[in-house]
């Protein structure tokens, strides 16, 4: 800008210079002997006057042309960046779908993991449970084996396994009153293991259902001859698990 600057003040001494020097020499290299008079030479000076006319307007002329060239160059450059803009929009519409489909398949992902988890769950509790049944059975086959092992004498009479538990049933009935402490302590191991195998029952976390079907594994492993024997023997030492199972046994057998 300041070079234009320049350039146009020497253009305008240029043409001051070159006015006054025809003013100053046309007086003295056209006087009237030489047969060229200041009219004619006025006609020259109006036609040199008429050519900077022209050439100003040229420069008119010239000056719209690059000022319209510029503006062209200008259009192309809003253009250019309009069509980067909306190259830019279309980009970020991509990105924005693309973000949403990540969002999409995040959710996705995340209710995988939880049927997954869920899944897992379910097999756990399953397993649990599974375990559960299998240690009701173990404890049963325990609570069989140490019946199986029992041996007792009445009024000097032996009797062994299954047959001791319907002796002191249809005693108990027969004496209500009697303690029967000393059976008792020889059915000490017995009711231990049935209070262990109604704790671990109580204990279990699972369903309502679930429970339930331990406790009627149980109650189909148990000869009414051996409640008769349990109910005493929760009355006598306060067992307040065995009385639960009883109830529960009158409950399930009505």
């Amino acid at each position: 800008m300041k070079k234009i600057g320049i350039i146009f003040w020497l253009a305008v001494c240029t043409v001051l210079l070159f006015w006054f020097g025809t003013w100053y020499l046309i007086p003295r290299l056209y006087e009237e002997p030489t047969g060229l008079g200041a009219g004619t030479f006025g006609d020259m000076f109006g036609a040199v006057n008429a050519l900077f006319s022209g050439l100003a307007f040229v420069g008119l002329i010239y000056t719209i042309l690059v000022q319209r060239e510029d503006l062209q160059e200008q259009k192309k450059a809003i253009k250019m960046q309009t069509y980067e803009m909306s190259l830019q929009v279309k980009a970020l519409k991509m990105q924005a779908a693309a973000l949403k489909l990540q969002v999409e398949e995040m959710k996705s992902q995340k209710e995988e993991i939880a049927r997954s988890a869920d899944q897992l769950e379910l097999q756990k509790q399953l397993m649990d449970y599974q375990l559960s049944l299998s240690t009701v059975n173990d404890l049963t086959k325990l609570k069989n084996s140490i019946v199986n092992n029992l041996r007792m004498n009445f009024n000097y009479s032996d009797f062994a396994g299954f047959k001791v538990i319907e002796k002191l049933s249809s005693l108990m009935e027969d004496e209500p009153n009697k303690p029967f402490d000393t059976e008792f302590k020889v059915l000490r191991r017995y009711s231990s293991t049935y209070t262990l195998l109604i704790e671990f029952i109580s204990k279990a976390n699972f369903s309502e259902i679930q429970v339930n079907d331990l406790k009627r594994i149980v109650m189909a492993n148990t000869s009414v001859e051996e409640v008769n024997v349990l109910e005493r023997i929760a009355i006598s030492t306060s067992n307040q698990q065995l009385r639960a199972f009883i109830k529960d046994f009158a409950k399930y057998n009505m």
